[in-house]
Order: C-alpha cells, then sequence, then structure tokens
C-alpha cells in the first residue's frame, strides 16, 4: 500500500482491571481495501474492533495504538474524536433487532443521526432514507420508513444497518459477524451488497467473522486472532497454501467452505482444543417411526401495502417422518417455514391443519392439562438459537439443571438430582467446574452445552434444535455436532435439525427437507440432496455457500427503477415518546415474509 492506511491497530491491548482480553492486535486497512479478521468466539475479534469505535466500558484499559484516517485516537481531543467516529467510521453490528429501538420506526432510526449528528432538516433527511433503502436494495422504501423492526426479517434488518450506516457517508465500514444468523442466499445478497457499495464509494472495509471461507471469498487480506493475538496475515487468494499456523489450517478445515465434509484430523483437533468428528455404523434395522407429520398448513394475518390485512402461508402441506434414534434436517431461508414447523411439533403453535403424531400419541389438537403438557415436554425438549436468551441468566448451571430435572421428576430426593447433573455434564461434556457460574461467564459453545444438558434432563425421545449451531464459530460447530452425534449414537434420542447451512446437515443427518414459502421443495437423503440435487432452488442454496473461488452475486434484489415520492413526512407515523416512554399504539404484528 502506497497510500497512508485507513485504519492501523499497533499492538493494541485491552484489559479489566482483572483480566488480560487482548494482548497483541496488529493489523492494517488500506484505502479501499477489504481485511478480514477472523477467529473464535473469545479471540478478542470484537473488543479490537469496539476499540476502536470507543464502545469499549468505562472500566477497561487499552495499550498501543489505534490510529484512524492517521488520527491517533489516543491523542485526539474528545470534541474531535467524537466528530471523526461519527462522521467517517460505519460500524454494522451482529444482530440488528438488538440495536433498533422497537418502540420506534424504522424511519425514526434512519433519520436520528442525520437530523441530531449532521444537522440536517427532518424532510430531507426522511428524503435521504428513502434513497438509503432503495440503495440498498430493499423495495418499497416509503412503506418500510412506516414499518417497526418486530415487521421485518433478519435480513431486512441487517440492510436497514447497513443503510443507517452510510446515511453519514463514512469512509470505512467495520463489520461485526454481520451474517452470521443469516441463510447462504440472504448473506450471499448482504455481501454482495456490501461489495457494490465498496466499489461505489470507495470504502474501505474490516470484516470480523469466524467464517474463514467466506471472508477468503469477500476480503483482500485475512487476519487470524487467537487468544488475544494476530499470529498471521495472509493474502485471501493464496492462503491456504501460504497459512503457516497449524490453528489457521484447523479453521480452515472446520470452515467446511466447498459444503463438503472435511473431517478434522484428530492431531490437529487437540492441538488447538477442539473436538474431532467421529463418525459409527449405522444400525442394521430401521426403527419405528418416533414422529410423524402430514399435511401440516399455518397461516398468519399481516398487514399488506396500504395497511390491508392479508393471509400470509407460513406452513403449506408439510409432511414428513422421523424415526427413533435417526437425525432429520429441514433446511431453507429465512421465512421459508421450517422454525414455525419445528414450533408446531413442540407445542409453541397451533396448526390450521394437518397431523402430528408423536410416539403413537396424536397431538394435533394442543395439550389442555398440566399433566399432558408435561408428559408431551417429557418426550419432545427443543434446543434454541441463542442460549443465551433461553438461558435464565439469574440462575448458575447446577440450578438450571436441578429445575429442569424436577419438573419431570417429582419428590425426587437430593441424592438423585446430584447424580443426574453429573449424568447430565458428562453427557453434554461440560466442565464440572461450570456448575457454579452463571451463563455470562460462559462461552457460547458452553452456553449450548447447557442448554443441550438442559433439554436431555427430561430424556427426550426426539431433540428440536432451532439454529442451534448458526450463531456459534466454526470449531465449536464442530464441537457441538459432534456432540450431538454422540449423544444421538448414545441415548437413541431422535434429531430435528432447523438450519439454513446445508454444511452442517452434511455432518449431522441422515435425511434433508429443503423448505421454500412454506412448501416442502424437495426431500431425501442427506448424500442425494447436497450431492444431485434436483430442485433449482436447492442448487441456489448450494450455490450460496462460500468456497474457493465464490464470489457474492445479488441473484434476487437490485434497486428499484425509481424512488418514489415521499407522500408524508416520516414523522406523521407513530412515534416514541421520549417523555413518557410509550407509543400513540402498540405494534403486535407478525415480522414482514419479505
Amino acid at each position: 500500500m502506497t497510500a497512508a492506511p485507513v485504519l492501523e491497530l499497533d499492538h493494541l491491548s485491552i484489559a479489566t482491571p482483572e483480566h488480560p482480553l487482548v494482548h497483541d492486535c496488529t493489523l492494517t486497512v488500506g484505502a479501499g481495501e477489504a481485511v478480514g479478521l477472523v477467529g473464535e468466539s473469545g479471540s478478542g475479534k470484537t473488543l479490537s474492533v469496539r476499540a476502536v469505535a470507543g464502545l469499549l466500558p468505562a472500566h477497561f484499559r487499552t495499550g498501543g495504538t489505534v490510529r484512524l484516517l492517521g488520527h491517533d485516537l489516543e491523542r485526539t481531543p474528545p470534541a474531535e474524536l467524537r466528530e471523526l467516529r461519527a462522521r467517517r467510521l460505519g460500524m454494522i453490528f451482529q444482530t440488528p433487532r438488538a440495536h433498533l429501538n422497537p418502540l420506534r420506526t424504522i424511519g425514526d432510526f434512519l433519520t436520528e443521526a442525520q437530523v441530531t449528528v449532521g444537522r440536517v432538516r427532518p424532510d430531507a433527511a426522511a428524503r435521504r432514507a428513502t434513497e438509503l433503502l432503495d440503495e440498498v436494495g430493499i423495495t418499497d422504501p416509503v412503506r418500510r420508513l412506516r414499518q417497526y423492526p418486530a415487521e421485518l426479517s433478519g435480513g431486512l434488518l441487517q440492510r436497514v444497518m447497513i443503510a443507517a450506516t452510510l446515511a453519514m457517508d463514512p469512509e470505512i465500514l467495520l463489520a461485526d459477524e454481520i451474517t452470521t444468523a443469516l441463510d447462504v442466499t440472504t448473506q450471499e445478497e448482504v455481501m454482495a451488497l456490501i461489495g457494490d457499495l465498496r466499489r461505489d464509494r470507495g470504502l474501505s472495509l474490516l470484516f470480523i467473522t469466524h467464517d474463514l471461507a467466506l471472508a477468503g471469498a469477500v476480503c483482500d487480506r485475512v487476519a487470524v486472532m487467537r487468544q488475544g493475538r494476530t499470529i498471521e496475515t495472509l493474502d485471501a487468494r493464496t492462503m491456504r497454501a501460504d497459512a503457516r499456523e497449524e490453528y489457521t489450517r484447523v479453521l480452515m478445515s472446520a470452515s467446511l467452505g466447498d459444503g463438503t465434509a472435511r473431517a478434522v484430523s484428530a492431531e490437529a483437533a487437540q492441538e488447538v482444543g477442539i473436538a474431532a468428528s467421529a463418525s459409527a455404523p449405522e444400525p442394521e434395522h430401521a426403527p419405528e417411526p418416533i414422529l410423524q407429520v402430514a399435511g401440516l398448513r399455518k397461516t398468519f394475518r399481516v398487514r399488506g401495502a396500504g395497511g390491508a390485512r392479508e393471509t400470509f402461508v407460513a406452513v403449506d402441506d408439510v409432511a414428513f417422518v422421523l424415526h427413533a434414534g435417526g437425525s432429520l434436517g429441514i433446511v431453507g431461508e429465512s421465512g421459508s417455514g421450517k422454525s414455525t414447523t419445528a414450533r408446531i411439533i413442540c407445542g409453541l403453535e397451533r396448526a390450521d391443519a394437518g397431523t402430528v403424531i408423536v410416539a403413537g400419541d396424536d397431538w394435533s389438537t394442543p395439550a389442555r392439562r398440566g399433566t399432558e403438557r408435561r408428559a408431551r415436554a417429557k418426550t419432545v425438549q427443543m434446543v434454541f438459537q441463542d442460549p443465551y436468551q433461553s438461558l435464565d441468566r439469574r440462575q448458575i448451571v447446577r440450578q438450571c439443571l436441578d429445575e429442569a430435572i424436577r419438573v419431570h421428576r417429582k419428590r425426587a430426593p437430593q441424592s438423585e438430582i446430584t447424580a443426574r447433573i453429573a449424568e447430565l455434564v458428562a453427557q453434554a461434556r461440560l466442565d464440572p467446574e461450570l456448575l457454579d457460574a452463571r451463563p455470562r461467564a460462559l462461552s457460547g459453545g458452553q452456553r449450548q452445552r447447557v442448554a443441550i444438558a438442559r433439554a436431555l434432563a427430561a430424556e427426550p425421545e426426539v431433540l428440536v434444535l432451532d439454529e442451534a449451531v448458526s450463531a456459534l464459530d466454526v470449531t465449536t460447530q464442530v464441537e457441538i455436532l459432534s456432540l450431538l452425534d454422540t449423544i444421538r449414537r448414545e441415548t437413541g434420542v431422535a434429531l430435528l435439525m432447523i438450519t439454513h447451512d446445508l454444511t452442517v446437515i452434511r455432518r449431522l443427518c441422515d435425511g434433508v427437507i429443503v423448505m421454500r414459502s412454506g412448501r416442502v421443495e424437495e426431500a431425501g437423503t442427506a448424500e442425494q440432496i447436497l450431492d444431485d440435487p434436483q430442485a433449482e432452488y436447492t442448487r441456489l442454496l448450494l450455490d450460496s455457500i462460500p468456497r474457493e473461488g465464490w464470489v457474492p452475486r445479488r441473484r434476487r434484489l437490485g434497486r428499484t427503477s425509481a424512488i418514489p415520492t415521499l407522500t408524508g413526512p416520516v414523522a406523521a407515523a407513530p412515534r416514541y415518546d421520549l417523555d413518557r416512554g410509550r407509543t400513540r399504539r402498540r405494534i403486535s404484528e407478525p415480522k414482514d415474509p419479505a
């Protein structure tokens, strides 16, 4: 690079008064360059980026040097530093829903910074917000400005976050795990959008991710972090050949970037502290069906264009069979109906039509008595995507497991409960020393192990996993998937895996169902679907998986032909009252299926 770097991190260190967290993060991002920062959860990636954006807690201490556009951030006066970060630095977060006020409209969110920081008139800010939504590929932007976060899908919300970041015309984007929870086709759309914006605006990009295959496909260079240090920086085009560190090679193996099941060697896994995948022979005789679903249908009433109520078909004529001890994957984009199907099976939603037979019992009608609900919960348990949200933050792990056991073992003596907790900890391969820790003190993988142990406390016959590994880094995914496969073979529990990641399906599942717009596109064994897909949609999903030589493309969404005229000020929509802390009306509609 001949020009001065846009961003320089020189031996950055971050620590609390008790613990060092980042020891030596060193990297540069040139003008118009995209640099990937890759590593497992806890490696220090996000902390390093938050140090640049000034988002670290007040008690954190930093060392080393951070230069942004030639300014040493430690020596820049506070007022100038705020202006520098507000106008020339943009940050996109991992979970857009968590960073949007649910009581304020999308228009409020997009215009706030323009009005308060950019001193733009509200009507001009509203028009600029419309242009930004169009630029990031969101159709009908005027209607979107009046919608609330709960009415938009995850993919649309991520585009809204990108649009908000662009409002101040920054020179560098910090993108922190922005595609982790997105399906592969939406991930491709978002990354293609980022690529278009970089070319059109000359933006620099620091892309934080745990997916080395994705970073290699969209970045110019890739820096690898481990335990608070950048251990090597590689050219993205030649990183497979140039990687010197064993840890980097294991990350490449775990990423499964080409859609094939690459086994991580036991030696390499032991070297970096992860579990290698294990395989076992399939059973000789097909077991009895434990779950039978036929003709399943579910609709929702949503608000359409002009405010009219419309019927949205979430699940339409879905049917499948899951055998005891088997593993079945349901895959599809966000909004395909896979999670709604899982919630119906678990009794969290009621189907409009169809039958659900579990262990010979008809679950098509809701349970009406507490004993019946507990009996069903004992048969089918669910593990959710985000264990930090599904675990009680006030409970230590021991209390969490104790409570789950007592629900299904009334009047059990404490000695029996203690023995069962020890058994669950062993099944989940969880360190017994963590029994007295709360969720905030655990890593993402450890939290998910606790969630799995809690689900196993009921001794279920079916374990439903709703995107249970999508938010985990690739090496932790290998650990959890290997653990689930081991549990399935040791206990005989059947696994129903809901996921948007076809590489997860290949690792864990015997059969696959591909869903789109609530319907089954095709079904078969994992080998049939992944190696010889018949449906065009399945081929699109497979083609959207990052791999060597892959380039993201905007396949479906394009810019609208013209910017619609804004018929009224954005302020006309119901707004959050900052003084009274409430809105004029309550929003309860399901999210927009678009």
